[in-house]
């Protein structure tokens, strides 16, 4: 079975607005008067969690991805397909359904995105991206395989294993799921190569079952890890949530959580405050120097 979509982002529905849930965190820096040494040491530290945001964002896409297809191709738990199917100019990617046949399981999903194809927002993805379903999606124990084969997401080479379980969606408690990369390795560059793990869970805790996406809002914790093959600030950096990441579908930043970055002998704490929706967070370094910084 052989048919052509448009794997853009989920737009309506609780597919939709867990898409927001995939920003673990996003900041800069703000300018100051401290000294060279101590600010080398915030780039340092703020570089890590900015290569750990993209890097996230890349690999929460392939969730999304999965979603949208596994509704197109009748794979979910009974649920109506909510998106908006935004055509491809060029009528990509090729999507390879192994059998359509109801009793046969695991299902596997080929998604060919040959040399380039461009969505209505503008990502550009090529390669192959298989993925395997052993049930249906937001069924009972629903659990998905995805692997990378030449893939490639806006020209960045990404690589790795994504296990997706424990997926599931009711209408009072809405969307959870949780995800672990395994492997994953970015190609920013010929400078810039980087290795990834994680796990983590995103769990919805308001708005399932509102006729509207504007009043969702996620939680997102667990950890990750980035190893510099090539560039970027020696050695290897880590992430823990210390308490959930909180973002909401109508704030565009993170409003509330705390999340660690350990890199070396260096030590961050990132503040995203109580909940206000506002662009502003604190990181302390090494536990005695507290900084304001800017989401974005």
């Amino acid at each position: 079975m052989k048919s052509y979509f448009s794997t853009n982002r989920v737009l309506a529905g609780t597919i939709a607005v867990v898409a927001v849930a995939t920003l673990f965190f996003a900041c800069k820096k703000e300018v100051t008067t401290d000294t060279a040494a101590a600010n080398e040491d915030d780039n340092k530290t703020l570089l890590a969690a900015s290569h750990e945001t993209t890097a996230h964002a890349v690999y929460g896409d392939l969730f999304e991805t999965t979603a949208v297809i596994a509704a197109n191709q009748g794979l979910t738990n009974g649920r109506k397909a909510e998106y908006n199917d935004y055509a491809n100019v060029t009528a990509c990617p090729s999507i390879l359904l192994s059998s359509a046949n109801p009793t046969d399981w695991p299902k596997q999903l080929v998604i060919d995105y040959g040399d380039a194809c461009r969505d209505s927002y503008g990502v550009t993805r090529s390669g192959k991206v298989y993925i395997t379903v052993y049930g249906l999606l937001f069924g009972p124990n629903s659990n998905i395989a995805i692997r990378l084969d030449g893939y490639k997401y806006n020209g960045i080479p990404v690589q790795g294993r994504d296990s997706i379980y424990n997926v599931t969606y009711n209408a009072t408690t809405g969307v959870q799921y949780t995800t672990e990369i395994t492997g994953g390795r970015m190609l920013f560059s010929d400078t810039l190569i980087l290795g990834y793990t994680s796990k983590k869970t995103v769990k919805q805790t308001a708005g399932a079952g509102t006729p509207t996406p504007n009043d969702n809002v996620y939680n997102v914790e667990g950890t990750a890890s980035i190893n510099y093959e090539k560039g970027g600030p020696a050695g290897s950096a880590t992430f823990t949530t210390q308490t959930p990441l909180v973002k909401a579908t109508a704030c565009q930043w993170v409003s509330q959580g705390k999340l660690q970055v350990a890199l070396g002998n260096l030590s961050g704490i990132i503040d995203y405050g109580n909940g206000v929706c506002d662009n502003k967070a604190t990181i302390t370094v090494n536990g005695d120097k507290v900084k304001e910084i800017i989401l974005k």
